[in-house]
């Protein structure tokens, strides 16, 4: 079972439309309610649905969620430039920023989690599974949720022809978030 860093945990999940980050979001939120957490995931894509900036949002918590939107994000993902721009200035303190590692940063930034999540993916095979990448490491890195609930939650979500390729991500993302796992 996984352990909640902090509850409730406020995720920010950011990248280019067509990253996949509204999949990853509800696949992140279908693991916390296997593991019986409260959840709520919202999204927003409007006009980014395609290379503009994207976010989903996930809410996890062992009681009642008291405000179902995100405002001070406890992790955030940015696989994009322009999603880091838009949202990576906004994080709790001792929050965890997870960084794509061709985003550049103008500044070393505190908190910053770098990976290469879009080359691991392109290594695999295709750039598609980089969202399961991330997701992958986001669970190595936190433990919010256990792997089997978040293989579980992915296998309901992904086209059986792509199951294979997007196990072979989320177990990739584990190992990229091994060595940056938050001790708890």
């Amino acid at each position: 079972m996984g352990t909640l860093p902090k509850d409730p945990y406020n995720i920010r999940l950011s990248g280019r439309g067509g990253q996949g980050i509204l999949l990853a979001g509800v696949v992140l939120s279908e693991a916390g309610m296997h593991e019986g957490l409260n959840v709520v995931q919202t999204q927003s894509y409007g006009p980014e649905a395609r290379l503009g900036a994207s976010k989903s949002e996930v809410v996890l918590s062992g009681s009642e969620i008291a405000f179902p939107e995100v405002e001070v994000p406890d992790l955030l993902l940015c696989l994009s430039i322009d999603s880091y721009t838009k949202y990576g200035d906004n994080l709790a303190a001792d929050g965890i920023r997870l960084v794509e590692e061709s985003v550049t940063l103008e500044k070393e930034v505190e908190n910053a989690i770098i990976l290469p999540i879009l080359e691991t993916a392109q290594d695999l095979g295709d750039l598609i599974v980089a969202n399961m990448v991330a997701v992958g490491a986001i669970v190595s890195i936190t433990g919010m949720v256990s792997k089997e609930k978040l293989l579980k939650a992915m296998e309901s979500r992904v086209k059986s022809r792509y199951l294979d390729l997007n196990r072979k991500a989320l177990e990739e993302g584990f190992k990229l978030g091994a060595d940056h796992a938050v001790k708890q």
